[in-house]
């Protein structure tokens, strides 16, 4: 069964008081998702209830992931990410 990514549709300056009707024609485009589980580990040492960050890139970058998750008490994490992608996943304890 295929996923679908809604595509953003802006209506730019609409007017509650103009009592005009404006059609907003919605679509979508097939997306292949990809379910991610694994353990998050150092030095064979379960790392527990830390946050898992991926971005859809190994490009470098400061900018916010676009995907989180955290790991259970048994150091498990499982999340879906966009396939067809290259993902970067870092592990952030407390």
């Amino acid at each position: 069964m295929p996923n679908y990514r809604p595509v953003v549709r802006t209506i730019g300056a609409a007017s509650a008081i103009s009592a005009t009707i404006v059609a907003a024609d919605l679509t979508t485009t097939s997306w292949g998702l990809l379910l991610v589980r694994g353990s998050a580990l150092f030095s064979n040492t379960v790392l527990r209830s830390g946050a898992v960050a991926v971005w859809e890139s190994t490009n470098p970058t400061t900018a916010s992931p676009d995907r989180q998750t955290f790991s259970d008490a048994n150091g498990t994490y499982g999340i879906t990410c966009r396939a067809g992608v290259q993902l970067r996943f870092k592990f952030y304890s407390s």
